[in-house]
C-alpha cells in the first residue's frame, strides 16, 4: 500500500512553502517508485517508438492538480499524520440571515452532483466573476436563494453543500450581476451496438456524479421525435470514423438479435434490439438534424465528431485527418482558451489547461467563425506536457471544442475525449458544463444561416 500523509504544519523546504495540510508522498517508501510513476511526466526521446497502449498518464496532469517534486530530504523529516480517507469537508459561512447562498465554482465536478441534488430548486449561475462582502466568486458560480416556494432550504443547500466538499458564502442581496437559471436538461446518451466501451467509461462518470440520462440506440434515434423527449443528446467516443458510427455493425447474413430469452436471461438490460446491425444509417442522421433545428443541443466526443461535419450537420466545420506521419498514442497536451465567458468553461481559471489527446478529428473553422471556437491546441513540440505526440505541429492552433449554433439548436464538438475512461478527472467539468449550460448560449457566439426550406 502507498502511504500518503499531511504535514501537522506548514512544510518549508528549498522548493518552496507549502501548508499544513499538503498531500505529502514520501518516496523512502516499498511503493515509492510506484507514486514516482504515477506522478512524474513520460518522456519519450525516441519520436519513432511505437507502443501498444496510453503513454501519458501523469496524474497531476490529469486531475489538473499542481504536484511539486521535493529533491530537499527535510521533507522525510517533517511531522506528518497519515491519510487514512481524503475527504473534504464543506462549510456554509455567514448564513444567518442571508437571503442567498453563493457557490464558489472553483472546478469541482462536485458542482455539477450539487445541481442535480437540489433539482427541485432554482438555481442561477454568475455569468462573469462577481466581489461581494469581501469574496470574489468566479463565473459559473451558483447563487440559491435562501427562500423559494414559501420554504426555507438554506438546512437543505448546506447539507448537500457540506457532504459534497463544496463551500458556500451566504449574502444579505442576490448579487447585481448577469446570471441565468440552470436549467437541467433531458439527457440522452447514444451508443452504437458494435463499440460500447467509451460510452461505457462515460456511463460510469454519470452514474457516480449522480447525472441521470436515457440510453438509447439506433432503434430510438431512427422512430424519431427526438426533441420531444430530450434537450440534449450526447454521443461519446465510439466508432473509427463517421461512416462507422453512423453504419456501425455491416449488413450480412441473418438478422443478430440482441434480446432476453430463456437461453440469454443476461441480455437486454439496458437495451434490445431484433437487429443490432445496420447502424442509425441516413435516416439517423436526419432525425439528429431535426432534433438540432427543433432547439436540441448535440455533443460529441472524439472520433464521433467526425460525423457532424461529414454528415453535413455542422455546414462550415470540417474534420480532417493528421498525415500518416502523425503518431499521438494519448499524450497530454496543452490546451488554451478560446472563450473565456463561455459556459463550458466555468470553473476553469486559467488560460491554459492539460488535456488529453484522444485522436479526435483536426477540425477546422472558417476565420468568419472563429468565435465558435471555446478552445484549441496551439501545437508543437512544446505543448506536449507528457507521453508521445509524433508531428504535434499538425494539430497547431487546431480547435479542441467547436460550439456551432444550428438553426434553433446547437452541436458541441469535441475533438478529444473531455471523459477518458475513470482517469482525466480535470477535463470531466468541460462536459458536465456543457451538458447543465445547455440551453445557455452566450451572445459572442456567432450562428450559422438557417438551414433553407426544402
Amino acid at each position: 500500500m502507498l502511504t500518503i500523509d499531511q504535514p501537522s504544519a506548514e512544510l518549508k523546504v528549498a522548493e518552496g512553502t507549502f501548508p499544513a495540510g499538503t498531500y505529502l508522498v514520501k518516496r523512502d517508501q516499498p511503493y515509492g517508485r510506484l507514486a514516482k510513476i504515477l506522478l512524474e511526466k513520460q518522456d519519450f526521446p525516441d519520436p519513432n517508438l511505437r507502443t501498444y497502449d496510453d503513454t501519458g498518464w501523469t496524474m497531476g496532469l490529469m486531475l489538473q492538480a499542481e504536484v511539486t517534486p521535493i529533491a530537499d530530504k527535510a521533507a522525510l523529516d517533517a511531522a506528518v499524520t497519515p491519510v487514512v480517507e481524503a475527504r473534504a469537508d464543506g462549510a456554509v459561512t455567514a448564513e444567518r440571515g442571508a437571503a442567498v447562498l453563493v457557490v464558489p465554482h472553483h472546478g469541482a465536478n462536485a458542482m455539477t452532483t450539487l445541481r442535480y441534488r437540489l433539482k427541485a430548486l432554482d438555481v442561477r449561475a454568475l455569468e462573469q466573476p462577481h466581489t461581494a462582502g469581501g469574496t470574489t466568486f468566479p463565473a459559473g458560480s451558483f447563487v440559491i436563494a435562501t427562500t423559494q416556494g414559501g420554504r426555507a432550504v438554506t438546512d437543505e443547500v448546506r447539507a448537500q453543500v457540506q457532504t459534497l466538499g463544496l463551500d458556500a458564502v451566504g449574502l444579505p442581496s442576490a448579487p447585481s450581476a448577469a446570471m441565468h437559471a440552470v436549467d437541467l436538461p433531458r439527457l440522452a446518451v447514444f451508443s452504437t451496438w458494435g463499440s460500447t466501451q467509451e460510452v461505457g467509461w462515460v456511463r460510469h462518470a454519470f452514474d457516480q456524479f449522480e447525472v441521470p440520462y436515457d440510453l438509447i440506440y439506433k432503434e430510438r434515434v431512427r422512430r424519431g421525435g427526438l426533441r420531444a423527449d430530450y434537450d440534449v443528446i450526447l454521443v461519446p467516443n465510439q466508432g473509427r470514423s463517421a461512416k462507422n458510427l453512423v453504419y456501425d455493425i455491416d449488413v450480412k447474413g441473418p438478422p443478430l438479435a440482441y434480446r432476453k430469452d430463456d437461453r440469454y436471461r443476461s441480455l437486454g438490460m439496458y437495451g434490445e434490439s431484433d437487429d443490432i446491425r445496420g447502424g442509425m444509417g441516413l435516416e439517423g442522421v436526419l432525425e439528429l438534424r431535426k432534433f438540432v433545428e427543433a432547439g436540441g443541443v448535440l455533443i460529441t466526443l472524439g472520433t464521433a465528431s467526425y460525423m457532424p461535419p461529414e454528415f453535413g450537420l455542422t455546414r462550415n466545420v470540417n474534420a480532417q485527418r493528421p498525415s500518416p506521419a502523425f503518431y499521438a498514442p494519448g499524450p497530454i497536451i496543452e490546451a488554451e482558451v478560446a472563450a473565456p465567458a463561455h459556459p463550458i468553461l466555468y470553473g476553469y481559471q486559467s488560460t491554459k489547461m492539460p488535456v488529453r489527446y484522444g485522436n479526435g478529428p483536426l477540425l477546422q473553422v472558417p476565420e468568419t467563425d472563429r468565435g465558435q471556437v471555446v478552445m484549441r491546441y496551439p501545437g508543437g513540440a512544446a505543448s506536449v506536457l507528457s507521453g508521445l505526440m509524433k508531428g504535434a505541429d499538425e494539430v497547431r492552433n487546431r480547435p479542441a471544442i467547436v460550439d456551432v449554433p444550428v438553426d434553433s439548436g446547437r452541436i458541441i464538438l469535441f475533438a478529444g475525449n473531455p471523459c477518458y475512461r475513470w482517469q482525466n478527472f480535470g477535463e470531466f467539468g468541460l462536459l458536465f458544463n456543457a451538458i447543465t449550460h445547455w440551453n445557455d448560449v452566450p451572445a459572442t457566439v456567432a450562428r450559422e444561416a438557417p438551414t433553407p426550406p426544402q
